[in-house]
């Protein structure tokens, strides 16, 4: 993987689109939580700032980050009732469905987001309680937020007052790609 190409090409989705695909998302996982009420959903997506959410290097990123998920789901002996993945404009995502306690699933999927590459993903867990869907969240296992990349500081507030430029971001990803390199060739792309 080529690192630094990783902003220089590839899909730019409007945001429209990435609105549309966020509602797609929603109703998507509601269907599958309906399909199987018992089990839970994990969502894996990168964090890639910038307008470029799709090319040949996002996408080895991402195959890095499902192969982890399968990893850990090996370890865990859960075995997926569902599972699929998308290569869209707006960034690939993957899905499995887990017949498993939600809480257990997040807590390996925290475990996953806090490793070195696992910053660059958001592994979400959805389940229903009532016919509600509800996203699991660290805080409610007892985990702090989410860090910066850049400053160390709750991630959800740097990104929703965009304290730190989209390059400057972007520099840190490819800092954090290229001193991980190794993990990257060791656990990544099986195509």
């Amino acid at each position: 993987m080529n690192a630094a190409e990783m902003f220089a090409h590839g899909e730019t989705p409007e945001l429209d689109e990435v609105l549309l695909n966020r509602e797609r998302r929603v109703q998507f996982i509601e269907e599958l939580l309906r399909r199987f009420p018992k089990s839970c959903v994990i969502s894996l997506k990168c964090n890639i700032p910038g307008p470029i959410k799709s090319n040949g290097e996002i996408l080895a990123l991402f195959d890095y980050g499902e192969n982890r998920i399968r990893e850990i789901l090996s370890n865990q002996s859960w075995q997926p009732n569902y599972q699929k993945r998308l290569s869209l404009r707006t960034g690939p995502e993957a899905f499995w469905v887990i017949p498993k306690d939600s809480f257990e699933v997040k807590r390996n999927m925290i475990l996953f987001e806090e490793e070195k590459l696992g910053r660059l993903f958001d592994a979400d867990v959805l389940d229903q309680k009532d016919g509600l869907v509800r996203t699991r969240s660290r805080v409610e296992l007892g985990y702090e937020p989410r860090r910066c990349l850049i400053c160390d500081q709750d991630a959800r507030i740097c990104a929703s007052r965009r304290l730190h430029p989209v390059p400057m971001l972007q520099q840190r990803l490819i800092q954090l790609l290229a001193e991980n390199a190794r993990e990257l060739e060791k656990n990544g792309s099986t195509q």
